[in-house]
């Protein structure tokens, strides 16, 4: 009995060590320190729109690059791990070009997806480029009308082919709707469909889904109160509707990044008008939405100070945010981390030149984060293309994690003596 005793009174001291180095230990929350820069290039005027990890443990980088003369490229640059560039080929189209997004293909190569000048009117054509490994392009595509139409986001289909989501000036019943098109493996439309109301209505970011249809957010006009409202509608495979919904108040709402969330449903992040009696201004936002599209809970960041999110990624223990945030000069470069319910766990602002912004944000394979954005020049309204890593987040957050789970298996061992204990002792009686 008295060993029993002891043995228990041990235990139960650890597990107040235990719960002592939790207390010791950094939380997540606002107070817990983001992690450092571990490098950064900025390179050429222009942006970075958006960046994924390859299967090869490099990166691979796209946006808009100066063209040295009237207009803009589209570029593609590939990575090493360390951030040391390897090739970056360019993409002229027709004039003024710019890309949104890019995917590496299963069976090697990229798809970059954006928009060029219209070589047969003043307006902008979706523009798609297929690559191969060293990013030479194997073929070139414009689809659109008479009018304005872009592609902001792409993924490779099931079968070997690509889904584009943008807007449309050129088709659809309003100023401009949602645009989605269904292209094979070599480029050809296979259908292309517009969704929206009497005003604008654009995409932005898409998913295709477990059951073969496609998800799509972004903002629209006629659907919401008069002001844009964040967007999201579920089409089956062959591009049909089948449901939307809208989020947001009285003010402007805008739907940007698209995720799965952890535990089903999804992520949206963006911006969303808020005010007090110092006035209103856009405020990074974030939302989670069940399967059916109900909302679940919606944030904002940032404070007082104008703010977007602009990417968004899921990371073991939550989500992280990327975006600007207004500073003295302008706007720097905003990250934020939150835990799975919105909650926040730490806030990051990379200072610039006063045109600062990270548009797309990649967990990194061997940890940290990898953000594509824009930084501002000096001297200058115009910005260079930058890339930066985030160091992996640091030991006191890990410690955080491990004496939680310390605490739970002293816990456990506790709960465990104790009921032998007390069955033994009801034995002998």
């Amino acid at each position: 009995m008295k060993m029993r005793k002891m043995l228990l009174f041990l235990l139960s001291l650890l597990f107040i060590c235990a719960l002592a180095g939790v207390s010791a230990a950094e939380r997540p929350g606002a107070a817990a320190a983001s992690p450092a820069v571990e490098w950064s290039n900025a390179f050429s005027r222009g942006e970075g729109h958006f960046v994924e990890q390859t299967k090869d443990g490099g990166l691979i980088l796209t946006g808009w690059i100066d063209s040295g003369g009237a207009g803009s490229d589209v570029f593609l640059a590939k990575y090493d791990g360390g951030g040391s560039n390897l090739w970056l080929q360019t993409y002229r189209g027709y004039g003024y070009n710019d890309s949104h997004c890019v995917r590496e293909v299963s069976g090697g190569g990229y798809i970059v997806a954006g928009e060029t000048k219209s070589k047969d009117a003043y307006d902008h054509d979706v523009y798609v480029v297929r690559t191969d490994g060293k990013g030479a392009p194997l073929w070139e595509k414009v689809f659109g009308g008479a009018r304005c139409d872009y592609a902001w986001s792409v993924q490779q289909t099931k079968d070997g082919g690509f889904i584009l989501a943008g807007g449309t000036e050129s088709y659809g019943v309003g100023i401009y709707d949602v645009y989605l098109v269904r292209i094979d493996s070599a480029g050809e439309i296979i259908w292309e469909k517009t969704y929206g109301g009497a005003a604008s209505d654009c995409g932005y970011s898409l998913l295709q889904l477990a059951d073969g249809g496609f998800l799509i957010a972004g903002n629209t006009e006629p659907f919401g109160g008069g002001n844009p409202d964040v967007y999201l509608l579920k089409t089956d495979s062959d591009g049909s509707m089948v449901w939307q919904k809208t989020y947001g108040g009285a003010g402007s709402e805008y739907g940007w990044s698209l995720l799965e969330a952890s535990g089903g449903g999804y992520i949206i992040a963006g911006e969303k008008e808020v005010s007090s009696d110092a006035g209103g201004w856009l405020a990074a936002y974030l939302a989670r939405v069940d399967g059916e599209g109900n909302l679940i809970w919606e944030k904002t960041y940032g404070g007082a100070r104008g703010s977007s999110f602009y990417g968004a990624c899921r990371v073991a223990d939550g989500y992280v945010l990327t975006g600007k945030i207004e500073s003295a000069g302008g706007y720097d470069l905003y990250m934020v981390k939150t835990a799975e319910d919105g909650s926040l766990v730490w806030e990051k602002t990379v200072e610039g030149a006063g045109a600062g912004s990270g548009y797309a944000v990649a967990q990194s394979r061997g940890g940290g984060l990898i953000v594509a954005g824009k930084k501002g020049m000096e001297n200058s309204a115009g910005s260079e293309i930058l890339m930066l890593k985030l160091a992996a987040e640091s030991k006191a957050n890990r410690a955080y994690i491990w004496s939680v789970g310390l605490a739970l298996v002293v816990f456990a061992l506790v709960l465990v003596v104790f009921r032998l204990s007390s069955g033994r002792k009801g034995v002998e009686s």
